[in-house]
């Protein structure tokens, strides 16, 4: 009379009788298993070791629960789990073996400047002169300047270039394919086997550089952010600019400081242990850069 089975319709009338009621009962939810602050703390264990299991997150966190549970609260922290990229590991000692590397050739750019007299004092510690508080930051502006690409090979000193106007990613295109390759090929690695170093500049990781290198066939070294003192070519520049300090250059055009920094750059290629006294600096450059986490150097 009612389609529905004997059970059913027995069911209903006990529950009007001892609960007055002929609606199906109020579902009960299962208690949380874990607090707001236990979820807290599986979401800090989470960051501070994000390639630990759940069961290992929560262990950290001091909560118990099941790793499902854990995974879908770590979810309410917008926290979830993904295959992670990769990338070769890549040792101190492996590192520095690829600087040193007598087929990797280094490059960077310089500005040099008629206007030397930029020298602030400041009061600091002992054995603190390169710490950041206390490092004069110094433009070049109101003066000549003169922009130049240089490279450093294991045979010493190689080609330096004067750049007309900004460095742009066509600029550094035109280097590259003229001055660079040219340099490479026809003196220090005639076979094509060498291995290219350059920062991370915007201009040098713009994509039309990119496929220009990839294009001539050019291997180029994974560099590191703000590794500058990993340069060797810095060294360079910092070597020339002294000496060019003490020549008197401030009344000097562009022509007559371009010249200036050519013979001191070929003074310096001539000074045949500058470069073997460079090479050998790199691992205590590597470990020095390690060790203050990518802040300055003394390099």
């Amino acid at each position: 009379m009612t389609g529905r089975s004997n059970k059913t319709v027995n069911r209903i009338i006990q529950a009007y009788r001892k609960e007055g009621r002929i609606s199906d009962a109020p579902h009960r939810r299962h208690p949380r298993e874990t607090t707001a602050a236990q979820d807290a703390d599986n979401l800090d264990a989470a960051k501070a070791s994000p390639f630990s299991t759940a069961r290992e997150i929560g262990a950290a966190a001091g909560v118990s629960a099941s790793a499902s549970t854990i995974k879908r609260r770590l979810a309410e922290g917008k926290l979830k789990s993904h295959v992670a990229a990769q990338k070769p590991r890549l040792s101190l000692s492996n590192k520095t073996a690829q600087l040193r590397n007598r087929t990797l050739l280094f490059s960077d750019e310089s500005t040099f400047t008629t206007h030397w007299d930029q020298k602030q004092c400041v009061w600091r510690p002992a054995n603190s002169r390169y710490d950041p508080l206390y490092v004069q930051e110094v433009a070049s502006s109101g003066c000549t300047a003169v922009n130049v690409w240089g490279a450093v090979s294991r045979d010493g000193l190689g080609v330096l270039h004067r750049v007309e106007g900004p460095l742009t990613s066509a600029r550094y295109c035109d280097i590259l394919d003229y001055i660079m390759i040219p340099y490479a090929l026809d003196g220090t690695f005639p076979d094509g086997d060498f291995l290219f170093q350059q920062d991370l500049s915007p201009v040098h990781t713009a994509k039309v550089v990119e496929e220009l290198l990839n294009m001539r066939g050019v291997r180029c070294l994974r560099w590191v952010p703000k590794g500058a003192d990993l340069n060797i070519i810095e060294a360079v520049w910092g070597r020339m600019k002294v000496s060019l300090c003490k020549r008197g250059l401030h009344s000097s055009s562009a022509d007559e400081l371009w010249s200036a920094v050519e013979e001191e750059w070929m003074r310096l290629q001539n000074e045949l242990s500058f470069v073997d006294n460079l090479y050998a600096s790199l691992q205590s450059r590597m470990q020095d850069v390690i060790a203050v986490q990518g802040a300055m150097t003394h390099y």
